[in-house]
């Protein structure tokens, strides 16, 4: 037992010296955005509500309640910072993979061909998407309910009659759904594993078929098992339909799916041998391929199948390990179409186990008769291992952000639209423009009537100042399809660029009409629309309706801080400054760090007459941005005329006032005023008399006769030998 806990420890310390890396990547924007970053469920406090809403609310295309959970969870505990979500899927499937091995080896008591199986499970390849992937948790997840039901399973079969063991597995298989519905297929793995290695089928040890009685008894004892997946697929299946990710229009013709099915265990043999090439998206090729291609896969499927069964009585192990294969990629095979991808590396989670376990029990019947035999055995699968975890540690980097991952795509695959598609998102969000152009181009051209890559175009372009071609590409779009809610939204957002709110506002109400029949809509981009309507409608003076889409906004997205600030502008214009100080507080405390902000803070500290907080909001603009003009007047204006000693500071408002002095050429009225009053404060009455006549003059030729009216009153004072003291006025300039 001392040995296999040694292997666990070394397993787990393998896993994560591989994946190590993941803790400073990034999100990537293929699932990452929607799923963590902008999904406003995982913002709501966890509790009751929060489970009922992932049972009976799916999100996106999924129904995944569990994994909805799990990353609620990891919200609570790590907010959006990314290593703490890679990082909790690495330790799942480091724990998946002990107990995966404590599963093998206490059913077949071959402790090293399962610390093989184990090893390649950890460390293969082909599982660096579902690990280093942090939306991928649902793998991960679903993958630790299934190995521990195949470790409950065996400690079942040792008393078939215990009830407390059955339910054991079957809360396994139930909450593995939940993270997943792949696991649908593991009522049939646990049926294999009967055979073998727990030969609760056969009669005698040398049969190769089921015995009649024993397989009936199984397939009964698996009917509780097989209702629940019933119901669960059932579920799913409504689900995607209504959300349109297995669209009937969008379906390709069963044959183009038939001939994919059979390139695809190929490809996925393959590449579990030789893991070279891989990417995070596959493109379907959309068209029948080689019919001799296709022919061959299938021969050399259906022979070994064969020839596996042929020898099921002496090495059942060969049958098993290939049936666990073919039949755990069922679900994932493209027979029933979801998604545009022809295949994914993470498809082959659960599978692989089955290639392993082929090889493993193979290896040690042909080599491990004898002890030379078994060092080379011991060193070939030391030497595959350490090899496979070299290349998944590659494989790892270029998952480290979304620029990496969709270059490795474009470099390794052809004709890949998604790729282009994604590198020019991922260029777009870095300010490398013209690469996402290029991109988006491509994408456009290996996609034909794919309206994506359109968009994309029109959001570089309105990037780089051209708001009308800008305009032209979201017209385009919205001329072959009048209700994408995302052009609508892009273009409301370029008619605000080009000052033209009416039109902004129209776009934006149609957009919001459109919205919520595209998946995930309700979630991700009901927010920024009501917050850019409101914009356009405040821009209009419509304060009231204005305040009206802010509020909404922030039903969608409560830590929506932008919308906050903008609430608290427009309810300063109608007068109810409590709450407009109430929003401005809140986004700032949410991370929006604007001068914007400081100083309408700080001009509503002014109202309520607290001088203290108002300088601390108008230093903090000017840290922002030092040449705010308003802040800084505002600032040497109080730090000049406060009644309070605890503000005034005659030094520092005199360097901050003739420093605005410079900038504004020597002609302000506003700025010479600050300065004759700091002057005045400082006891320099002769500057402050000079200053104050030529900030008078120079608002009466300006034409502001009630500023220099203002500023002859302060030059009496300043004549009398007395500065000036602001007791009422709550801004200047």
């Amino acid at each position: 037992m001392r040995r296999q806990w040694t292997i666990a420890l070394l397993l787990v310390a393998a896993a994560f010296a591989v994946y190590a890396p993941v803790r400073d990547h990034e999100f990537v924007n293929y699932d990452d955005d929607l799923y963590i970053v902008e999904n406003q469920n995982l913002r709501a406090p966890l509790g009751l509500e929060s489970v009922r809403r992932a049972f009976a609310s799916p999100y996106e295309t999924n129904w995944i309640p569990l994994t909805w959970l799990s990353l609620h969870v990891d919200y609570a505990l790590y907010g959006t910072e990314p290593a703490g979500y890679h990082l909790t899927n690495v330790g799942l499937h480091a724990l998946s993979t002990v107990l995966l091995f404590f599963a093998l080896s206490r059913m077949t008591r071959a402790t090293w061909p399962s610390a093989f199986v184990a090893a390649v499970f950890a460390l293969h390849p082909l599982h660096v998407e579902s690990i280093a992937w942090a939306s991928e948790r649902k793998d991960t997840l679903s993958g630790l309910f299934w190995m521990l039901a195949l470790l409950a399973y065996g400690e079942y079969a040792r008393r078939p009659g215990s009830r407390r063991r059955y339910a054991l597995v079957l809360l396994c298989l139930a909450l593995g759904l939940l993270a997943k519905p792949v696991a649908v297929t593991l009522p049939f793995a646990l049926l294999l594993l009967d055979y073998w290695p727990l030969s609760r089928l056969r009669a005698n040890a040398t049969d190769a078929l089921p015995d009649g009685p024993r397989l009936r008894r199984a397939v009964v004892e698996k009917l509780p098992m097989l209702l629940l997946v019933a119901a669960v697929s059932v579920v799913t299946y409504l689900v995607q339909l209504e959300t349109g990710a297995m669209s009937r229009d969008a379906m390709l013709p069963f044959r183009f799916r038939l001939v994919n099915a059979v390139d695809s265990y190929a490809i996925y043999l393959a590449k579990s041998f030789w893991p070279t090439d891989l990417a995070v998206f596959y493109p379907h090729p959309l068209r029948e391929v080689s019919a001799l291609q296709t022919g061959v896969w299938a021969l050399g499927l259906t022979a070994f199948t064969a020839a596996a069964a042929r020898v099921a009585a002496t090495r059942p192990y060969l049958i098993v390990g290939w049936l666990w294969y073919l039949g755990t990629l069922v679900p994932m095979i493209g027979l029933v179409q979801v998604g545009m991808q022809a295949r994914a590396d993470r498809y082959m989670y659960v599978p692989l186990i089955g290639l392993s376990i082929l090889l493993a029990w193979g290896a040690a019947d042909v080599f491990g008769r004898r002890r030379a035999g078994r060092r080379v055995l011991a060193m070939a699968g030391c030497g595959a291992v350490v090899a496979l975890a070299f290349v998944a540690w590659r494989q790892i980097s270029h998952w480290r952000d979304t620029i990496a991952l969709y270059e490795r795509a474009v470099a390794v695959t052809e004709r890949n639209f998604l790729a282009h598609q994604g590198l020019a998102s991922g260029y777009l969000a870095a300010g490398r423009l013209e690469e996402a152009k290029l991109h988006y181009a491509e994408a456009g051209r290996l996609k034909p009537g794919w309206l994506a890559p359109t968009i994309g175009l029109g959001d570089v372009l309105l990037k780089e100042g051209d708001v009308a071609q800008a305009i032209e590409h979201y017209r385009s779009v919205l001329r072959v399809d009048p209700d994408h809610a995302r052009a609508l939204e892009q273009l409301g957002a370029a008619w605000l660029e080009a000052g033209k709110p009416a039109k902004a506002a129209g776009a934006l109400r149609r957009a919001l009409r459109s919205a919520p029949r595209e998946p995930g809509a309700p979630h991700a981009r009901t927010a920024s629309l009501h917050g850019l309507l409101a914009q356009a409608l405040s821009e209009r003076g419509e304060w009231a309706e204005s305040i009206e889409h802010y509020r909404k906004a922030l039903e969608s997205r409560p830590d929506f801080a932008a919308a906050h600030a903008n609430l608290g502008f427009a309810l300063m214009q109608i007068g109810r400054f409590r709450e407009a100080r109430s929003h401005l507080e809140q986004a700032l405390s949410i991370g929006l760090e604007s001068e914007e902000v400081h100083v309408a803070l700080a001009t509503l500290a002014l109202r309520r007459r607290e001088p203290e907080p108002a300088v601390r909001h108008f230093r903090d603009a000017l840290r922002l941005n030092p040449d705010h003009p308003s802040a800084a007047n505002n600032l040497a204006w109080l730090l000049a005329t406060s009644g309070s000693d605890r503000v005034r500071d005659p030094a520092e408002s005199i360097r901050i006032a003739e420093a605005m002095l410079v900038t504004a050429g020597g002609s302000n009225p506003a700025v010479l005023d600050t300065i004759a009053a700091a002057y005045a404060a400082a006891g320099r009455f002769e500057a402050a008399v000079r200053t104050a006549t030529d900030a008078a003059r120079l608002a009466r030729e300006a034409g502001d006769g009630a500023l220099a009216e203002e500023i002859e009153g302060r030059l009496a004072l300043y004549r009398s030998g007395r500065p000036y003291v602001d007791r009422s006025r709550p801004s200047k300039g």
